[in-house]
């Protein structure tokens, strides 16, 4: 596992990959023709941000899957994080539409993430594997060190996933649901999961 220097570009590819056939990213970028190339600015961006606030986590080969952290001090994005790690390349690439579409989804999970835990944590902000790679059982080695590590800290981590078939993969890691429902204004299943430390 390495978490130094990753190659951003390899890595948000990757993602918009894993990504193709989640229902947030289909509401996203309904148009499947331009979804993944869409999709990426969206990746390079959160993995840009998350590579200097947080950690991005990788084995094997970068573009093979990722797990992307966050310490819950550094989930809100300054205007000079935008401009920093690339989110006004992405509304030139995306629409205003899609810009918009993510902002709102964007908005009312955080609402629901800060009515779920309050106190210090870690937020799995991102795992993909890229879809030649998976059934290879690489979610392991990608969450379980950083698992470990938290918790010694005796720090809780929460997620998101809009993906039922995650769901269970999750509580396999010791995640439980504490929130499940549609994202406001959309059919997009929308499942928080909270880890408490051991």
């Amino acid at each position: 596992m390495t978490t130094t220097q990753p190659p951003l570009n390899d890595i948000a590819h990757m993602f918009s990959r894993a990504f193709f056939h989640d229902p947030l990213f289909i509401y996203f970028f309904p148009n499947p023709s331009q979804r993944e190339a869409r999709a990426y600015y969206t990746f390079r961006f959160l993995v840009a941000h998350a590579s200097q606030n947080g950690q991005v986590h990788t084995v094997q080969q970068p573009q093979d899957g990722a797990a992307v952290w966050l310490p819950s001090s550094a989930l809100r994005h300054s205007v000079a994080d935008m401009l920093r790690f690339g989110a006004m390349r992405a509304m030139l690439k995306q629409g205003p539409g899609a810009i918009k579409r993510q902002m709102q989804a964007g908005e009312a999970m955080q609402a629901v993430h800060h009515r779920a835990i309050s106190a210090p944590h870690s937020y799995l902000l991102l795992l993909g594997i890229d879809p030649s790679q998976q059934g290879r059982g690489l979610s392991t080695p990608l969450l379980q060190p950083s698992l470990d590590r938290l918790d010694e800290q005796g720090l809780p981590c929460y997620l998101d996933t809009h993906n039922p078939n995650n769901v269970s993969l999750y509580q396999r890691f010791g995640f439980e649901v504490v929130h499940e429902d549609e994202i406001p204004g959309t059919s997009v299943r929308h499942w928080a999961m909270l880890r408490q430390s051991r």
